[in-house]
């Protein structure tokens, strides 16, 4: 019994492994090795090898460049020095408030002591006018210079070797393509019905993209100026309501003054006819209109 066991297993084992070289060989014959070799199978078995070892160490690899996030300082982000001067600044401005204050609480005491109604002979004066003169012309003065310096210097970049650098690398780049350089537009340019249809549909696509970008175009300019009629009709309106409004304050302006020019008339012409008995009986408060 146990022969017989070892015998099947023995069996199947070639079995198998003959099943395992016939699928092998079956699917070098369209294999396309790059270098040449003796026996297909073998050199897929080797190239198969060599493709996952380089595949297991691309998995594995580690970067060379250390694109950690940098150090933080404490004095790029709490900037004792700006909170000390903002202190100052806001200490000095307290005590201006305070000092004004107190000057202010003086004046309304002791109802003040300045003379305020000769307007005219009083004349506003600096008296640091001379010192932020000085100062400006000084900052005006330094600024000239430093503009000067900067435009006297010359660049350190030269663009003929940049441009000789870019010519070399574009060789290199042709070196290590796979294709040649200008292939997609030489395809594009070939006879083959499959690139002529190709473009054809691609000038198509185009075309239609084109067409909808002007009319797209077309309804943001209609809807523009649909916007700049009605702002200019609000505008408009608006200025006509406030032109209808002066003239309204203009004409109640001019009949309160004709009323009271009325008014101080028919005053005066009641003090001077009483003995003559005009006016009388006026049930108007206008005085008569004198005839041309």
């Amino acid at each position: 019994m146990h022969v017989q066991s070892v015998t099947l297993y023995y069996y199947s084992h070639t079995v198998l492994v003959y099943l395992f070289f016939l699928q092998l060989y079956k699917m070098h014959r369209g294999y396309q090795n790059i270098t040449p070799a003796n026996n297909k199978v073998l050199k897929k078995l080797w190239d198969d090898t060599r493709y996952n070892q380089h595949r297991t160490n691309i998995l594995f690899a580690e970067g060379r460049i250390d694109n950690a996030a940098p150090k933080t300082y404490m004095h790029l982000h709490l900037k004792l020095k700006k909170l000390q001067m903002e202190e100052e600044r806001l200490a000095t401005v307290e005590r201006d408030n305070r000092i004004l204050l107190h000057k202010m609480s003086h004046v309304m005491r002791t109802k003040g002591t300045v003379d305020n109604h000769i307007d005219n002979k009083y004349i506003h004066k600096s008296l640091n006018k001379i010192k932020r003169q000085r100062e400006l012309e000084k900052i005006a003065f330094e600024n000239k210079a430093i503009l000067k310096r900067i435009n006297a210097q010359e660049t350190q970049y030269c663009k003929e070797r940049w441009i000789e650098e870019w010519r070399v690398n574009e060789r290199y780049m042709a070196n290590i393509c796979t294709f040649p350089q200008f292939w997609h537009d030489r395809m594009m340019d070939s006879d083959k019905p499959f690139f002529k249809a190709l473009n054809e549909e691609s000038k198509l696509r185009r075309t239609q993209a084109n067409k909808q970008f002007s009319k797209d175009v077309k309804f943001r300019q209609m809807q523009q100026k649909k916007i700049k009629k009605i702002r200019h009709q609000e505008k408009k309106m608006k200025i006509e309501k406030q032109e209808r409004e002066k003239r309204v304050a203009l004409e109640l302006d001019l009949i309160k003054k004709l009323k009271s020019l009325s008014l101080k008339k028919m005053a005066s012409i009641d003090d001077a006819g009483k003995g003559k008995g005009k006016c009388k009986n006026s049930n108007t408060i206008f005085p008569p209109i004198a005839e041309s």
